[in-house]
């Protein structure tokens, strides 16, 4: 559980570069992040979707969503993880600054002080302060968690990152293929926009998308995915370098 309060401002920004060209729906990263967490498997039933579970939740960080579709009369599925972007203007830590802050790094964290009773609206907006909180991030991120009483998502793995481990998130140490890797803004960065310049060899139509602390690589246009269908993702500039 995150406590504490924000870090000063950093140079050493940590970014996370997600690349979809190399993913293979494993679900190794579903895995390892609830390990990590000590959380249980969830219950779900079949929907006729690889995607499962079906979203985030109090007890699933992140999830990889399959989105089928036709690709150069080819018939293929395009994942896509689905997690906090650690954002670098957060909607969630208006709606409770008691309860949300970012460190050094640009990892954006609920605390033990992030629940519905902390949630303050501002105007004159009224209902439920979980679903005014869960509703204020346009990526449809954090979850309550009924056993803990508190708001909770994707935590950067922060508690491991002070051990020194190079490419420390548990994702990012566990996914086979590379698809996921975690380091510094400048590094991951130039890293991205090397690996679009190899992919659009073969995908064309290949960009850079992201916010915050998160860059995916995708091959196709983002509304060919599950998740991305219905945010408004920034296409990738400076601003995920700034601390």
């Amino acid at each position: 559980m995150a406590k504490g309060k924000p870090g000063p401002p950093s140079t050493n920004k940590i970014v996370q570069f997600i690349d979809t060209s190399k993913c293979i729906g494993c679900k190794a990263c579903q895995v390892s992040c609830k390990q990590w967490h000590s959380q249980p498997s969830e219950a779900t039933t079949f929907t006729g979707s690889y995607t499962n579970p079906p979203d985030v939740s109090g007890i699933t960080f992140t999830r990889i969503g399959f989105s089928e579709s036709v690709v150069d009369g080819r018939f293929q599925f395009l994942m896509y993880k689905k997690q906090c972007l650690h954002c670098n203007t957060c909607k969630c830590a208006s709606l409770c600054p008691d309860g949300v802050i970012t460190t050094a790094e640009g990892f954006v964290l609920f605390t033990e002080a992030c629940i519905p009773k902390n949630v303050k609206v501002k105007g004159k907006k009224t209902g439920n302060p979980i679903d005014l909180f869960i509703a204020a991030c346009p990526y449809n991120i954090p979850r309550y968690d009924e056993e803990s009483g508190r708001f909770v998502k994707c935590d950067f793995c922060y508690d491991r990152y002070d051990s020194g481990v190079v490419n420390h998130t548990a994702c990012a140490q566990t996914c086979p293929p590379g698809a996921i890797v975690t380091g510094p803004a400048a590094e991951i960065t130039a890293l991205a926009q090397a690996r679009l310049a190899e992919v659009r060899v073969t995908f064309s139509q290949a960009s850079l998308l992201g916010n915050g602390s998160v860059i995916y690589l995708l091959t196709e246009g983002s509304s060919s995915y599950i998740d991305m269908q219905t945010l408004d993702f920034e296409v990738l500039t400076s601003d995920t370098l700034s601390a």
